[in-house]
């Protein structure tokens, strides 16, 4: 199946993932993901029919803008534009790439150059009480002409006509006329249900704490209440309840395995979801370190017809934590071919790189990401540590402190530590620093780790690494496994601390074994 498939849901569902300092998006904050990982094998299935060849291989189809000037609308705006990217998506011979980038400034050529695609899809949704009006355009990526222009209205209770009578549009635009037939297999009984779905992927998209994960997970589950045979609004719920702990104090084993029990209910209702649905699983599984039904549920989501590039974002994550680097980016490679203007995708390769030596890469993908607006804790800190190894030590000392307010954390430790990486006979009143920080709650522990193993003090990391025993994933797993940290390594209890967390059984059973270089699966 090729890669360049659909996306649904989000990227790492914390701030793992996201990227660099000024912005405002977030790990998998960026959530148009979500609107198709409902619509992903759920809500749209085309049958064609005479499909004529044509010079056309890709299109890339950007936000659309909300005409009415009235920000309560911009949840159906954007739900509009998501369905009709799954519509399109189902063309054959042709790669739909959905940009979440509002690209005002930049014209066809160069947007189609950034996505690699060979026309670009733009639009504008007006609604007037209960009609909707959408405006569209079809520009070719190599030429900057415009190959089409028209507009379509209808009644807002007939979106899904609306969205179908578009799609067959553009692929008439594109490939000229043919007989063709759009049939939807999962479609909500009526359109307060749809409604609220909408919402709910509105509010799950944009949201910045776990108040919008919670209105999202009332919002899905009114959606049920209005139509309990709709299995998208299954899968977004469950994956409303896997990413609360990320938001807030809640109870990690119980909220993932009602993650688990939820989508397994939207399963049994409408099994067209069941792809969607296994990413829900991996992710939960993963989190609980259940690292080969994990990695089976990813295998089997990332292999379906129409994949969400999310899928393959957690399917990245996971195998870095086991210590497989370089199959983890060749997972996010995928994942950022299919949505190349994602920040929390870009952020995820730029890491997977820097976890490699590969600073070239690495710091390509870091100005991708940069350049998309995201940001988050973990990734700023990656960033950072990209910065200090290039030398440019005050924009690493300038990220970090960013890194570490945006984390809540304190910022005592910093001068002290960035002195000892200076000169390592500060090293006493660094280690110092960082025992207050981490008494106070005043540093993560990612950062605490990493500056433990940095500063030689490898007892003090293992006893921070030990909290995943209690825990399960308190900081990002891959940490363990990356080239700046081989003196951790070493540690005499780190075997012992890859049998409790469950790895090197994982490794038994992929046919992978560990050796001085790092995991070796070549024979699995």
């Amino acid at each position: 199946t090729s890669p360049n498939r659909l996306r649904t849901q989000e990227s790492a569902a914390d701030d793992s993932t996201s990227a660099s300092v000024p912005a405002a998006q977030a790990g998998y904050p960026h959530w148009k993901k979500a609107a198709a990982a409902i619509v992903v094998a759920a809500l749209a299935w085309i049958v064609w029919t005479q499909i004529p060849p044509g010079d056309f291989k890709s299109i890339g189809v950007l936000p659309f803008e909300n005409a009415s000037d009235d920000p309560a609308n911009n949840y159906l705006v954007s739900g509009f534009k998501d369905e009709l990217v799954h519509t399109l998506h189902n063309i054959p011979n042709l790669t739909v790439k959905s940009s979440y980038v509002v690209r005002e400034d930049e014209d066809a050529k160069d947007i189609a150059r950034d996505l690699r695609v060979d026309a670009i899809l733009t639009g504008r949704v007006h609604r007037m009480d209960d009609v909707l009006q959408i405006f569209y355009s079809v520009e070719d990526g190599r030429s900057g002409d415009v190959i089409a222009s028209a507009e379509l209205e209808g009644p807002v209770s007939e979106i899904f006509r609306l969205q179908e009578e578009l799609a067959r549009r553009v692929r008439d635009d594109l490939f000229g006329g043919s007989a063709q037939q759009l049939i939807t297999r999962t479609r909500p009984a009526n359109f307060k249900a749809y409604d609220r779905y909408m919402r709910g992927l509105y509010a799950i998209d944009k949201r910045q704490d776990s108040s919008s994960l919670e209105e999202a997970i009332g919002l899905f589950q009114d959606t049920i209440r209005r139509d309990e045979n709709f299995g998208p609004a299954y899968v977004m719920l469950a994956t409303a309840y896997a990413l609360l702990p990320t938001y807030r104090d809640a109870p990690d084993t119980e909220i993932y395995r009602l993650a688990v029990e939820t989508a397994r209910q939207g399963v049994a209702v409408d099994e067209s979801i069941e792809d969607a649905a296994n990413a829900v699983f991996g992710f939960a599984y993963h989190k609980e370190l259940d690292w080969l039904r994990s990695e089976e549920a990813y295998k089997a989501a990332t292999s379906a017809d129409i994949v969400d590039p999310n899928a393959f974002n957690w399917y990245s994550r996971m195998l870095a934590s086991v210590g497989r680097l370089e199959d983890s980016l060749v997972q996010a490679r995928i994942a950022v071919e299919m949505d190349p203007t994602s920040a929390v995708l870009n952020s995820r390769v730029a890491l997977a790189y820097l976890w490699l030596g590969d600073a070239e890469n690495a710091g390509e993908y870091f100005a991708r990401a940069e350049r998309y607006g995201a940001t988050g804790n973990t990734h700023m800190m990656g960033y950072a540590f990209y910065l200090f190894q290039q030398g440019r030590i005050e924009d690493a000392y300038a990220v970090t402190q960013q890194a570490s307010a945006v984390g809540g954390g304190g910022s005592e430790w910093i001068d002290p530590v960035f002195a000892a990486l200076e000169d390592p006979a500060h090293r006493p009143e660094a280690l110092a620093a960082i025992n207050s920080a981490a008494d106070n709650d005043a540093v993560s522990k990612q950062i605490e780790f990493i500056v433990r193993t940095v500063l030689g003090d490898i007892d003090g990391a293992m006893d921070v690494a030990r909290l995943l025993e209690e825990h399960g994933e308190v900081f990002e797993m891959d940490l363990l496994f990356i080239p700046q940290v081989q003196a951790f390594r070493e540690h005499p209890e780190f075997m012992d601390l890859m049998e409790s967390l469950g790895i090197s059984e994982y490794w038994y059973d992929s046919g992978c074994r560990w050796t001085p270089a790092g995991v070796d699966c070549e024979a699995a």
